[in-house]
């Protein structure tokens, strides 16, 4: 795994120091310190690993990679996207409120889904405020996922994430987000 220490922090409320439009890589999602996860459909918290970065603790939510473009997938996917569809972060978080998932496509019996533009703009507006991203660019991201995964075992990270710390609770955000459109 790349030292910490090589990342580089995004802070979404500061787009003055951007990420980069054309590299591959990996990102962690950081709790702001002081900020917890919604607990209007799980009162408990998970159990976090947390990394110290330029003399600061953060709490660790949530890794992903690219193969195409930091930028795209951190930014534009998961902090602007609005569209849960294609964000798992974001879907976790609005299961976490209890928003009701509805369908992505036209077809109302579509089995690929969202929130409701107002939810989805509120898991922004969430977002922006009480997280941080640091990213690495990396040729070398998918094993450097793994790594990353098993070294933070991120509570919202619920596929690759076989740590028993945490396992109830990715069981308890995967019903969550198995429920049916409109629930």
């Amino acid at each position: 795994m790349k030292a910490i220490s090589t990342y580089q922090l995004f802070d979404p409320s500061d787009m003055t120091k951007g990420l980069p439009a054309k590299a591959p890589g990996n990102y962690i999602f950081l709790l702001r310190p002081d900020v917890m996860l919604p607990t209007e459909m799980m009162a408990e918290q998970p159990e976090f690993t947390t990394l110290e970065f330029q003399g600061v603790e953060y709490r660790v939510l949530y890794t992903g990679v690219t193969g195409k473009t930091l930028y795209n997938r951190v930014y534009e996917t998961h902090l602007t996207g609005n569209n849960a569809g294609r964000s798992t972060l974001r879907k976790s978080l609005g299961c976490l409120w209890g928003y009701k998932l509805v369908p992505r496509g036209k077809k109302p019996d579509s089995t690929k889904t969202k929130y409701c533009e107002r939810d989805e703009n509120a898991i922004t507006k969430w977002m922006m405020q009480n997280l941080l991203v640091l990213f690495v660019p990396n040729s070398n991201y998918k094993n450097e996922e793994s790594e990353l995964i098993n070294s933070f075992n991120p509570p919202l990270n619920l596929d690759k994430n076989h740590n028993a710390i945490n396992l109830h609770y990715r069981t308890m955000i995967k019903a969550l987000r198995n429920r049916p459109v409109g629930v």
